[in-house]
């Protein structure tokens, strides 16, 4: 299933709908919904939508962008400051004034737009389901499927924002503009019900005309991280993280992952990136895209840590496009690499040259290229058809190694064992014993590069804060970045929300 097929449904439910930015804003029109859900494709279209919303995007942006720009930019793994005004600046710097800033504001229009359709599905399938579909099988996966987007959603605006409105059914405009924001406890529990709901019904496999479809496995590696997440330290804020002890749980959710037979650690890493739909059996969870030459549906992720010059070497149509300034990688995290280190070689061009064109010339600026295959290039350089994989195999793997490390289940030579195969594959030394979590956190920052962990890995190491203000001292020789504390670790609610009903929602702490 990939994204055109999303976007001609979500571009039939947009028109039925009058949707906008502000929450108080997403109720549909009765009569029209009741119009619609008629048949069962009406219901594969809804279905469709929420996958679209939820994983593309309400507009420019996808969540495969948002943790780009809202994790990774905000990391020690790129010093993205900038002399103009740009979205990103506000990001990496930590400033406190970025309440309007159009990737915090993505972030939480998108999940209620997909949150709001996925509600909206699930009281549709209870009420006429049973009538509409012959086999019961289709309307059984499909309320697995809604549940599952629902705490997809959830789960990642609660990792964003902390607390947040929990609406679990379509509302009014009256009844939503009531709801202030919920304690994280309560949306964990509507998470988790939802997704060991999901689990259970959701199919393990599908086939290449379903790819992109969630499986019952994709679903666990969320389950996981969610039970991860929870037992991070507090920090002292109203954030996902709770404290709790529960890495046995996620331990047993991801081990399931592994004992499925379904997936393999890939022998080669640059080919994990290239390697597109079912063939690729390092994806867990995945977001696909297909390029389009004649209208552009792909996807525009790679752009989030480009730069023009790149690719102008790359394809010059791909690089005469605009002015896209780099995102500098930071000076220690290249130097964690060893020379021989294929992820490096594999995502990280330190020399290229444009022979043509505007930027013709050599450059030497590192950029970030995992993603990046030339033959994947579509109609512009915002139309790749590569898939973003929100959780791979070696992830679901390293997870478990770090539930190990917290008491949740296997031994430390499990640990250092799956350490040695990350290493053997990247071409360094399989030297890991009694790795430590500071050491696998270090190994995860070379493995998991530009794929949007990195903050969330610096939260859950319990030094986020530390780690971030000694990685300013030493980068930051411009003085740019705001020297941070805990409330740094959530981003602010929107102001659009904040203005929509006064008085309603509270600020996080530490923002304008």
């Amino acid at each position: 299933m990939k994204k055109y097929i999303y976007l001609m449904a979500g571009a039939v439910l947009f028109a039925l709908t009058s949707c906008t930015d502000e929450l108080n804003q997403l109720p549909l029109s009765q009569g029209t919904i009741e119009n619609f859900y008629a048949t069962p494709g009406d219901f594969v279209q809804a279905r469709n939508a929420t996958y679209s919303v939820a994983f593309h995007g309400a507009g420019t942006y996808g969540y495969a962008n948002r943790v780009l720009n809202l994790s990774e930019v905000r990391s020690d793994n790129l010093l993205a400051t900038t002399i103009a005004s740009r979205d990103w600046e506000g990001i990496n710097s930590f400033y406190t004034s970025i309440s309007s800033n159009t990737y915090v504001k993505e972030a939480y229009t998108s999940n209620y737009n997909a949150i709001y359709k996925a509600n909206q599905l699930l009281e549709k399938l209870a009420e006429k389901g049973d009538a509409i579909f012959t086999n019961p099988a289709d309307k059984t996966a499909m309320v697995a499927e809604a549940r599952f987007l629902r705490a997809f959603c959830y789960f990642d605006l609660i990792r964003w924002f902390g607390r947040v409105p929990l609406i679990d059914r379509t509302m009014t405009i009256q009844e939503a503009s009531k709801v202030g924001r919920t304690p994280v406890t309560e949306i964990y529990d509507l998470i988790i019900s939802d997704l060991n709901l999901a689990i259970a019904d959701l199919s393990p496999t599908y086939d290449a005309a379903n790819f992109g479809r969630v499986t019952k496995y994709g679903a666990k590696s969320l389950l996981g991280l969610v039970y991860m997440t929870r037992s991070s330290p507090k920090y002292g804020i109203d954030g996902a993280m709770l404290g709790l002890n529960e890495w046995d749980k996620a331990y047993k959710e991801l081990n399931d992952i592994k004992l499925s037979g379904l997936y393999t650690f890939g022998a080669d890493y640059a080919a994990i990136f290239k390697t597109e739909g079912l063939a690729n059996k390092e994806n867990v969870l995945t977001i696909p895209y297909t390029q389009n030459i004649s209208t552009p549906v792909g996807g525009n992720f790679m752009v989030e840590l480009g730069y023009e010059p790149y690719f102008a070497s790359v394809n010059p149509s791909a690089g005469q496009q605009g002015s896209l300034e780099a995102k500098p990688i930071s000076k220690g995290f290249l130097n964690m690499f060893a020379a021989t280190d294929k992820r490096k070689i594999a995502g990280i061009a330190t020399s290229y040259t444009v022979a043509s064109g505007t930027y013709k010339g050599s450059y030497t600026e590192p950029v970030f290229i995992k993603y990046i295959d030339p033959t994947r290039y579509g109609n512009g350089r915002e139309d790749w058809g590569v898939d973003f994989m929100v959780t791979r195999y070696t992830d679901v793997l390293m997870l478990m190694a770090e539930c190990t490390l917290h008491g949740g289940g296997g031994t430390q030579a499990d640990v250092d064992a799956i350490v040695n195969q990350v290493r053997t594959r990247a071409g360094v030394p399989a030297d890991a014993v009694n790795i430590t979590l500071d050491q696998l956190f270090d190994e995860r920052r070379k493995e998991f590069f530009s794929e949007g962990t990195r903050w969330f890995d610096l939260i859950r190491s319990g030094k986020a804060v530390t780690i971030m203000n000694a990685w300013r001292i030493i980068e930051d020789t411009g003085n740019k970045i705001r020297v941070i504390d805990n409330n740094s670790l959530l981003y602010p609610i929107p102001l659009q929300e904040l203005l929509a009903v006064p008085g309603l929602y509270d600020q996080n702490p530490g923002y304008d």
